[in-house]
């Protein structure tokens, strides 16, 4: 599978967007959220994702609130799932994605 079919059936991350691994739940509808810059942030759910489930240890990715307090707020885009994780993992995104993945879940996805 090419890189250009991966793309196509899996979300990928735009210019300024980052990996994130949740770390814990705030309440509400924040996360705090280990990014792939190597920062945390404090993460909003947008009113389109509230109903999807983000449990702590999930994939996701954040867009930072560019302009301002970018580098400790951002927004949920996406929630990863491990089918497209080891889709993402044959493509260039894959060191991007190693900085915020814990071993356990690293080692499952190399599998």
């Amino acid at each position: 599978m090419s890189e250009e079919e991966i793309a196509g059936k899996v979300r990928v991350p735009e210019p300024g967007d980052l990996f994130g691994y949740v770390i814990r739940r705030l309440g509400g509808s924040w996360l705090e959220v280990y990014c792939s810059d190597e920062k945390t942030r404090k993460v909003r759910i947008p009113g389109k994702l509230r109903h999807t489930r983000i449990f702590e240890g999930s994939i996701i990715l954040v867009r930072p609130w560019y302009g301002l307090q970018e580098d400790e707020r951002g927004d949920v885009v996406y929630v990863y799932r491990k089918t497209e994780l080891r889709k993402l993992m044959q493509t260039k995104w894959r060191e991007e994605l190693l900085k915020v993945l814990p071993e356990e879940l690293r080692e499952e996805l190399e599998s």
